[in-house]
């Protein structure tokens, strides 16, 4: 059955108007504290989901089981700020975003009010209800701008080689599942390798790629740039840092292929080359 149209879960006015509140917090820990206090008071009695468009994504969010949610809703300036706006920098209108690890596709949906209608967007989730949340934000955001570029959502994991194996679900932080994790609830999704799975999709190039697989990075990357022509490689690469569980140095891999660091984030890695 097909979900209900965007639009069907508005908040109220006055929950809209504290959302609105905490986004236009200052950037300092004091700002940090007022967004979280203005959080709670929307949130207390609150339903879900709620259909927000903000900084024109259409998005059906569910809040309370997803950080990278609460952290686009109410603190946009916490959440990979810098990120969105190199990405929506050096996307050119008629590119190519690859998101590995896609979560409900905040990047996706960021890039989806840019580009044209020779963009591409390729969205890797392997997680089954985080992979529905990213298709109907996709298809809102493409809807509410009238976008003719290209959306695909691909339902797999991505990893240094094919199999099948065990994600590990977190039920608090749906974008936190893994498969590199520790939790007693698992679901048994497919892999490929990061190369294998492009190769499949026609890529000539790519122009931004954001990789956040909660600590697999390196699995996913490091294969990737080994293997990949140098015509397909992105110009743009975003990371999560999650050095501390990585097995392949990553680092050394980028710096073979002349990336050079453009910064470094509070969670991220973002390299150019």
């Amino acid at each position: 059955m097909n979900p209900l149209p965007f639009g069907q879960f508005l908040p109220d006015a006055r929950r809209m108007k504290l959302i609105h509140q905490s986004r236009q917090q200052a950037a300092t820990w004091w700002g940090k504290q007022r967004a979280q206090w203005i959080r709670k008071k929307v949130l207390k009695g609150a339903t879900f989901p709620m259909d927000l468009l903000l900084d024109g994504l259409a998005m059906r969010c569910y809040i309370e089981d997803n950080i990278s949610e609460r952290g686009f809703v109410f603190m946009p300036w916490r959440f990979d700020h810098f990120e969105r706006e190199f990405l929506l920098k050096q996307l050119p209108v008629n590119g190519v975003l690859v998101d590995v690890g896609a979560n409900v596709g905040i990047y996706g949906c960021s890039a989806l009010t840019k580009l044209g209608p020779n963009g591409r967007v390729i969205a890797i989730e392997p997680n089954p209800p985080v992979a529905d949340r990213l298709r109907f934000n996709l298809a809102a955001t493409a809807q509410h701008h009238s976008s003719q570029a290209e959306v695909k959502v691909l339902q797999c994991g991505v990893s240094d080689v094919k199999g099948t194996f065990p994600l590990y679900l977190n039920q608090d932080n749906l974008g936190a599942s893994s498969l590199k994790g520790h939790s007693t609830q698992t679901i048994q999704v497919a892999c490929f390798p990061l190369h294998d799975i492009l190769d499949n999709h026609q890529l000539s190039q790519i122009d931004v790629m954001k990789v956040d697989i909660e600590g697999a990075e390196d699995l996913a990357l490091v294969p990737f740039l080994t293997k990949a022509p140098a015509a397909m490689l992105p110009k743009v690469l975003i990371f999560e840092d999650n050095s501390s569980q990585w097995q392949l140095d990553l680092m050394a891999a980028l710096k073979s292929k002349c990336y050079r660091l453009v910064k470094k984030t509070r969670l991220n890695w973002v390299f150019e080359r």
